[in-house]
């Protein structure tokens, strides 16, 4: 049998599998990873669970690798440019992993090859417009254009993350205030919960209060489908895509959210040109990011 060794970088977690063409994960482990990790302790990662995955199987053939990076990437070249929460910049990681695998290495920022594994694997394999986007530990997004993979003129098209959804809002990594990642992430959600309550706990904590009824809970949850829906309403207003396909962990609470997301959406987008457009949980969960390092090896995308 023959595979891809994927690999998603996260920004608390490494993801790395063995996938078939067809999209079938044959294993895969994982790691997880700090905001303070260095380059090299990364190549560390990933080799080990390279070597880790290739024992429990060795009838799997593996002819590539692909990796996702949270953050710029250049694909083309395979360079990770920049990362807002590791500072990790001008980084050669398509030649480094070569040398230490021993296996061609394609990059591409994480959130369009999700957007891509959707394409090949998942909700949009009948669809040509539409934009992916994660709500995790921070806020990204992909774009795909008349069935093409749209990175942009210089690499950065779909950072969802960086649209202003609060012009008083909280400051952003990126140095802005107000935008997406900072109001909507799962960070922000906390620190809203903390200012209204004074209790520290994580999204999923506050999403499990959220769940039995906890009025505090609840309204942070309503808030963070209302910015959600407000950017992706301006997405609409300029793009006037088929599906806004939503996914990452906080996604995970989407029935918290939806009603508040769609009204919002409707009442942000330039109504006419929209009323078919569809927002959907991606039909990936947890496995988008791992599929798209898969997806870009197997059906590389052409932007």
């Amino acid at each position: 049998m023959v595979a891809v060794f994927a690999c998603d970088i996260g920004g608390s977690k490494l993801l790395c599998g063995l996938v078939t063409r067809e999209g079938d994960i044959l294993d895969s482990e994982k790691t997880p990873l700090f905001s303070d990790i260095t380059t090299k302790v990364l190549e560390e990662h990933i080799e080990c669970l390279y070597q880790e995955l290739r024992k429990r199987n060795p009838n799997v053939e593996v002819v590539s690798c692909g990796i996702t990076i949270p953050g710029l990437a250049d694909s083309k070249n395979g360079i990770w440019e920049y990362a807002c929460f590791s500072g990790i910049s001008d980084y050669s990681i398509a030649e480094s992993m070569e040398k230490r695998l021993g296996i061609p290495v394609t990059i591409a920022n994480d959130v369009n090859a999700c957007a891509w594994a959707e394409k090949v694997y998942g909700a949009c394999r009948d669809c040509d417009d539409f934009l992916w986007v994660t709500v995790s530990n921070g806020v990204g997004g992909g774009l795909v254009l008349n069935g093409k993979l749209y990175e942009g003129a210089f690499g950065g098209a779909g950072e969802f993350g960086h649209v202003v959804v609060e012009a008083d809002g909280l400051v952003c990594p990126c140095g802005h205030t107000g935008c997406m990642e900072a109001m909507a992430a799962g960070p922000a959600i906390a620190k809203r919960f903390k200012n209204i309550t004074g209790n520290k706990l994580s999204a999923a904590e506050i999403a499990a209060l959220a769940h039995e009824g906890n009025g505090e809970a609840l309204a942070v949850f309503r808030k963070t489908g209302e910015y959600i829906g407000r950017g992706l309403g301006k997405a609409a207003s300029l793009l006037n895509l088929q599906k806004y396909v939503l996914g990452g962990g906080v996604m995970q609470s989407y029935d918290l959210m939806k009603e508040e997301i769609e009204k919002t959406f409707r009442k942000e987008a330039f109504k006419r040109p929209n009323i078919e457009a569809q927002i959907i949980k991606t039909e990936l969960q947890y496995e988008a990011g791992l599929l798209g390092a898969a997806a870009i090896v197997w059906q590389p995308p052409i932007s």
